[in-house]
């Protein structure tokens, strides 16, 4: 006999902040590692201050970003493009790619990384980030 999975809520002060460069500027960056919960998704939740935003990465898996608040400048594998709340980004697997907020306001969105844990390469003409 199975188990049922139950129902859960991960309250927002309990997702973990992460010490990445979006959040030493200012913002934040909150982690919900799925694989602990037995899903196959992983979430970034992100406020990002205008002029900050990721170095250039990539992931082995796709990642898609709802916007919720504020304008973002998306460059994905040198395709430039600008969102505003409601639109949603999609990342291809391998796909270097990068953001930054252009202001005048808070950048607000989620990120959900199609693996149950995170794992990012940094492209090799920028620093690296810190590993979480």
């Amino acid at each position: 006999m199975t188990t049922k999975p139950m129902a859960q809520v991960v309250h927002h002060a309990d997702l973990e902040l992460l010490d990445r460069k979006v959040t030493r500027d200012g913002g934040a960056l909150r982690y919900l590692e799925g694989g602990q919960y037995g899903l196959v998704t992983s979430i970034f939740e992100s406020e990002v201050v205008p002029g900050s935003g990721p170095l250039t990465h990539s992931h082995p898996y796709a990642e898609l970003f709802i916007v919720h608040e504020g304008t973002g400048r998306f460059v994905v594998d040198n395709q430039a493009m600008n969102v505003h709340p409601g639109d949603i980004v999609i990342v291809p697997p391998n796909a270097w790619h990068a953001f930054t907020n252009p202001g005048p306001s808070m950048l607000r969105h989620t990120a959900i990384h199609q693996a149950p844990a995170f794992s990012q390469t940094s492209h090799p003409d920028h620093e690296r980030e810190p590993d979480r």
